[in-house]
C-alpha cells in the first residue's frame, strides 16, 4: 500500500474501502440466499421422495 499523501487521499481511501465492503456484503447476502434456497430445495425433495415412500409401504404392505 502506497503512502498517502495529504488529508484528501486518505478520504477517498476511505470512501473506496466502504464501498468495496457494501459490494462485498451483497455478494455474500446473494450467496448466502443461493445457499439456502438450495438447501430447502434439497429438503423439500427428500421429504417428498420419504412420504412417498411411506405410502406406497403402507398401501403396499397391506396387500400382503
Amino acid at each position: 500500500m502506497k503512502a498517502l499523501k495529504n488529508m484528501r487521499e486518505l478520504q477517498l481511501m476511505k470512501q473506496k474501502l466502504e464501498y468495496q465492503e457494501r459490494l462485498y456484503e451483497k455478494e455474500i447476502a446473494g450467496s448466502t440466499t443461493d445457499i439456502i434456497d438450495n438447501l430447502t430445495d434439497k429438503l423439500r425433495d427428500l421429504v417428498f421422495q420419504f412420504g412417498s415412500h411411506l405410502i406406497l409401504q403402507l398401501i403396499y404392505g397391506k396387500r400382503k
